[in-house]
């Protein structure tokens, strides 16, 4: 399936279009995600630096294009629901419609200026997960959508989308064999954004004395205070529960970006 083009897609689109949507309603109806959709190949693009470092290559992963139409499919209807239900923290400012860089970087700036003018001290910690989308668990992933509301078809689906994924490096013409993923998000997908900010949804129902702000996987966390060791102490008890929660979901900081 990956070796059909996209442009080959569209081109016979008007005889191939209700054979799709066939195969698409089967996939919804039977709770299946065809594994040959699942199958993934992955190219290392050489960034910098020595090339026996595997560091300095980036994975770009390459989809089946007909999976990509099925996972539109079900994000639009996924993020309608959760959008409509009022379930995405209003902490999260990436992967989702009119929120940007720009939007977080207003609203930071605008709460530190009014805490300066008010005569407070702002301590700002910035978070950055240790390859967040690489590690994310599936059965806590699919726990936390089964608590906003999921019901078991949707589940059904989601887990089957999720496991039994496979990948293959390519090197120039040459193909390695096939491994399973057994953790996160699939790179290169359409699902993959909203699954993962789904997954952190909860991160700031653990924060007692900070205020939160999230673009993906990147956090900041605002602790005030009338003194810098008042700040300071706000700080560090959030930096406590942030460790706590990611603990319990098998996520980890990168201390260097941190």
């Amino acid at each position: 399936m990956d070796k059909i083009s996209a442009k080959i897609l569209q081109v016979a689109a008007p005889v191939i279009a209700p054979s799709l949507t066939e195969i698409f309603n089967m996939s919804i109806d039977s709770d299946q995600f065809p594994s040959d959709w699942k199958a993934a190949r992955v190219i290392p693009l050489f960034k910098k630096g020595q090339r026996s470092m595997l560091d300095n290559y980036k994975p770009i992963s390459i989809l089946p294009v007909v999976s990509k139409l099925m996972e539109r499919i079900m994000y639009d209807q996924m993020y309608e629901y959760l959008n409509q239900n009022n379930l995405f923290s209003k902490h999260q400012f990436g992967f989702r419609p009119y929120h940007s860089t720009t939007t977080i970087l207003l609203d930071c700036t605008n709460e530190w200026y009014t805490n300066m003018d008010r005569g407070l001290y702002n301590l700002v910690v910035f978070l950055d997960l240790k390859k967040a989308f690489d590690t994310v668990d599936h059965e806590i992933l699919l726990s936390k959508f089964e608590m906003y509301g999921f019901q078991r078809k949707a589940l059904n689906l989601l887990r089957c989308y999720l496991t039994h994924r496979t990948q293959s490096c390519q090197l120039a013409n040459i193909l390695s064999v096939e491994k399973e993923i057994i953790c996160g998000i699939p790179q290169g997908s359409i699902l993959g954004p909203l699954l993962f900010i789904m997954y952190i949804n909860d991160l700031p129902s653990c924060l007692e004395r900070t205020t939160p702000r999230m673009f993906a996987d990147d956090t900041n966390l605002t602790a005030v205070g009338r003194t810098i060791s008042e700040a300071e102490e706000r700080a560090s008890v959030d930096m406590r529960n942030v460790q706590k929660w990611l603990c319990a979901n098998k996520l980890s900081l990168n201390i260097v970006k941190t």
